[in-house]
């Protein structure tokens, strides 16, 4: 395979290299769900991440882990008459380990493709939540497989606490989604950023932590995206998806993708409702508090259009 690099690989001195680069769990996800498929996919981004590092920028790395966390508290609950399942939160901190380990290992074999020594670490992270977060007895969060109505009894003869969302005609289980208040170890990555790391951290949003006690949950990784951006003080907020932004009257025939947008325009847009739950909704709220706490750009763009994004030059624009 021969890689095109000249147009990448131009170094400005003059801007901050440190940007926060969020990846969506469904875009990470393959079709198969094999984790040969899964690798595969995984492994198209981190060229792009690997093309990033070799032109300067020091990233942190967050992802999503809907699709992974939900089938992997399926195996957990299918299994336990052989073997005790794990709760929510450990199954958080599995899917955590396995797609950092998946991240690191490709974005390492891109790197020596390019000639590129840096180094990558997988931190993972413990996120302070509330106890009284009102989203812990409204769960909103959709996490695994799609299911059909008729999957749904057979479903809750296993587990008869799951709760189901309908979406798309379709049926998907959805979980608690507090918000994140504290990145319990930012001090770590603040040392490996200073140290030349680049750092996964914050996957699948973190393990929910509320008076010591572990919480199941899933934590909106975009939402704690914004808490690691702002916290390490990065010039950028990048969140990834598989659509090419955020769009109006989303799968509408009078969808209009917004391109570069104001934070006054894009608060009145969500007052309104105008975007989904548990999907494009948390990641303009994101992208809000990113650019009111930092007064600097953030933008939501699909995973293919990462490049052009780091530039400003795809998906939707957010700036003051």
């Amino acid at each position: 395979m021969i890689y095109l690099l000249d147009f990448y690989i131009i170094k400005d001195e003059n801007i901050d290299m440190k940007i926060v680069i969020g990846l969506g769990g469904n875009a990470l996800i393959s079709k198969d769900r094999s984790f040969e498929g899964q690798y595969s996919s995984i492994n198209e981004i981190s060229y792009k991440l690997a093309l990033l590092i070799k032109k300067g920028y020091r990233l942190v790395i967050t992802h999503g882990n809907g699709p992974q966390v939900g089938e992997t508290l399926l195996r957990h609950e299918h299994t336990k008459d052989l073997i005790p399942p794990l709760p929510l939160f450990a199954c958080v901190a599995e899917t955590q380990g396995l797609l950092g380990f998946m991240l690191e290992s490709s974005i390492n074999k891109h790197l020596s493709l390019l000639n590129t020594k840096s180094q990558i670490v997988t931190l993972l992270s413990r996120v302070m939540i509330s106890i009284d977060d009102p989203s812990l007895s409204n769960p909103t969060k959709p996490i695994g497989p799609f299911y059909y109505e008729e999957n749904i009894k057979d479903l809750l003869k296993i587990n008869p606490n799951i709760r189901f969302k309908k979406i798309d005609g379709m049926y998907r289980r959805v979980v608690p989604s507090p918000e994140p208040i504290k990145i319990l170890n930012i001090d770590a990555v603040k040392r490996l950023l200073d140290d030349g790391f680049n750092v996964i951290t914050g996957g699948g949003g973190g393990i929910p932590i509320a008076n010591d006690h572990f919480i199941d949950a899933v934590i909106d990784k975009d939402l704690t995206s914004e808490r690691l951006a702002t916290e390490l003080n990065v010039s950028k907020l990048i969140l990834l998806t598989n659509e090419k932004g955020v769009y109006l009257n989303y799968k509408s025939e009078n969808e209009r993708l917004l391109k570069n947008v104001t934070t006054s325009e894009l608060k009145y847009y969500l007052a309104c409702n105008k975007f989904e739950e548990g999907s494009m909704k948390p990641k303009v709220k994101a992208a809000l508090r990113f650019v009111e706490n930092t007064k600097r750009e953030a933008v939501i763009a699909d995973l293919d259009d990462l490049l052009d994004a780091v530039d400003g030059k795809a998906g939707t624009v957010i700036s003051l």
